[in-house]
């Protein structure tokens, strides 16, 4: 007996409907799967937006504030740099003071000149024996001051003899008080003598260097009035001279002198340092 068309229709009746059945099966597990997943999402959290970069050749806005910032510091720490003092005169702008200067290291003008208020420390200086003469000299524009005092200036006196060693010469010097700066005319003598009078002075030495330094106190004046009336150098110092004796103020003019062991080339300057002005004599050895 043929039983294929029985079962023909057998398939024809169950295979759409158990079809039905399996791809329902399968949906189902599908939604399970995706509830299952969406639950162990924390929705409290959202997703982070991503932001585009930018082309290579834009550079962005925080570079471009940072490398604005340091164009502009850049200046400022220039014009530090450049403003920075060097250590001495940081040292001096701090302290406030200033070194002391030792004239018997002072390098004279040539030529009898009055010096300013700086100095040049003995080392540095070039010695020029052509500077030194044993013929007389004198200050410009001698009888006169070399520089006036003004009106309600101090007047000149004598105050201080010092002397000092030099390589190549020796130095003294004669400081004085008050403004302006005296005259002066320098030549060897053969005695010393007190100005006015010509009373003789004693002084050791095989020759007599005189300078007459005008423009002091007019008038006269002496030890009681502050002139320094000086018969004798205390401290020679192993220099070239070996004595000094200074007068009292005549007519405004004194009298210094000063005992060598013999004569020998000088030259002399005045120095108008703040404290008063300072009559310098350079012998050469």
């Amino acid at each position: 007996m043929d039983i294929r068309p029985a079962r023909d229709a057998a398939r024809r009746h169950h295979l759409p409907g158990g079809r039905r059945r399996v791809v329902s099966r399968t949906a189902a597990a599908a939604a399970l799967l995706l509830v299952a997943v969406t639950g162990c999402t924390d929705d409290s959290q959202p997703t982070p937006e991503e932001t585009p970069a930018p082309p290579l050749d834009q550079p962005t806005e925080e570079t471009a504030e940072s490398q604005n910032a340091e164009s502009e510091s850049q200046p400022a720490q220039d014009e530090t740099t450049q403003n920075q003092p060097d250590d001495q005169a940081a040292e001096t702008a701090e302290t406030g003071e200033t070194a002391e200067t030792d004239d018997t290291t002072e390098a004279p003008e040539p030529n009898g000149g009055s010096q300013g208020g700086g100095s040049q420390d003995e080392d540095s200086e070039v010695l020029d024996a052509s500077e030194f003469s044993s013929e007389s000299q004198q200050s410009p524009g001698f009888p006169d001051m070399l520089t006036e005092f003004p009106e309600d200036g101090d007047e000149l006196l004598l105050t201080e003899v010092r002397a000092g060693q030099h390589e190549g010469y020796d130095r003294i010097v004669f400081e004085h008080a008050g403004d302006g700066a005296p005259g002066w005319y320098a030549e060897y003598v053969d005695e010393a003598v007190e100005p006015g009078s010509g009373f003789p002075l004693e002084l050791d030495g095989e020759a007599i260097l005189y300078v007459s330094a005008v423009g002091l106190v007019p008038g006269n004046a002496g030890s009681e009035q502050g002139q320094l009336e000086l018969s004798t150098l205390s401290e020679p110092k192993g220099t070239v001279f070996q004595d000094v004796a200074t007068t009292f103020v005549h007519h405004g003019t004194a009298s210094y002198y000063v005992g060598l062991d013999e004569e020998r080339d000088f030259r002399v300057s005045v120095w108008e340092h703040e404290d008063g002005p300072r009559l310098i004599i350079d012998v050469l050895h």
